[in-house]
């Protein structure tokens, strides 16, 4: 069955965490409203048990109720509001510079695992095997050419990414702007002082550049609160993938598992937590 985001309608992965378009997350699903004053009251109704119980239950209108959650409404509108301000969705050319950043850390660390693998491997020709057993020698060559080909591979995608990646990331392209800002206040102050700016103009562009820097520290902030929904969701999948990992020692442990089972599944977790820790840090340098 297909997903969809339950705030602008982008069609989803199942996979997805975030949408790739307005950048909130995924909701698991949707929780019912709670009920009006009126649908209280019929279930006050089915309760009652005299026909004049029932009579008065179903005298009750909605206005009756108006009251009561006037001031509950308010702060929940207020609360919604004070969400819309926090969460606004990341733009899609973020979104997709994030994406590519994890992607390009993601590559370097298979070509590590990958150069990993061939030293193993290439350990494995100094068996005596590997001079007298043509199999032998045949498996491990091709071993060893696949692992070759892969690790170019990488380094050819890592090139490419490399091309479509803006650096530095928007969020330290609009710190280096609040820190110009900074810089020409300051220097602006000092100006002054030495009176090689009349009051006036001193007075015009102090205001002008502290709005130009509440702007950018405004956009810098929106940017992080995004980014780090993200950071959350991912830190909760971490956790998630730990407690299975330790599930998998605790079955060993048991004796639920055979050694090969066990180390052949542990190794498989190791590898996704190493790839959700680097995704984590690579959000958090972005962030940064």
């Amino acid at each position: 069955m297909a997903k969809y985001c339950v705030y602008c309608g982008n069609p989803l992965k199942s996979e997805d965490k975030f949408c790739i378009i307005c950048g909130k997350p995924v909701l698991a699903g949707v929780k019912k409203p709670e009920k009006t004053g009126v649908e209280k009251a019929k279930d006050i109704i089915k309760e009652r048990k005299t026909p004049k119980e029932r009579i008065v239950a179903e005298s009750i209108k909605e206005e009756d109720f108006e009251d009561l959650h006037e001031e509950p409404v308010k702060k929940s509108k207020k609360k919604k509001e004070a969400r819309e301000v926090t969460e606004k969705p990341l733009p899609f050319e973020v979104k997709e510079q994030m994406i590519l950043n994890i992607e390009y850390n993601d590559i370097k660390l298979n070509k590590e695992i990958l150069v990993d693998k061939l030293k193993e491997i290439q350990n494995a020709i100094k068996d005596p095997r590997y001079d007298v057993d043509e199999e032998y020698n045949k498996s491990i060559n091709v071993k060893v050419t696949a692992i070759k080909t892969l690790i170019a591979e990488l380094k050819q995608k890592e090139t490419d990414l490399e091309d479509k990646m803006e650096k530095p990331f928007i969020v330290q392209r609009i710190q280096e702007d609040i820190d110009t800002k900074i810089f020409q206040l300051k220097n602006l102050a000092q100006q002054y002082k030495l009176h090689k700016v009349d009051k006036d103009s001193f007075e015009s562009l102090r205001e002008k550049y502290k709005q130009e820097k509440a702007v950018l520290e405004t956009e810098r902030e929106d940017l992080t609160i995004g980014m780090k929904l993200w950071i959350k969701e991912l830190k909760m999948e971490k956790a998630e993938l730990q407690t299975k990992k330790n599930l998998n020692k605790g079955r060993f442990s048991a004796k639920e598992l055979s050694k090969e089972d066990y180390e052949v599944k542990n190794k498989e977790y190791e590898i996704k937590l190493k790839k959700i820790v680097l995704k984590i840090k690579t959000l958090e340098d972005l962030t940064k």
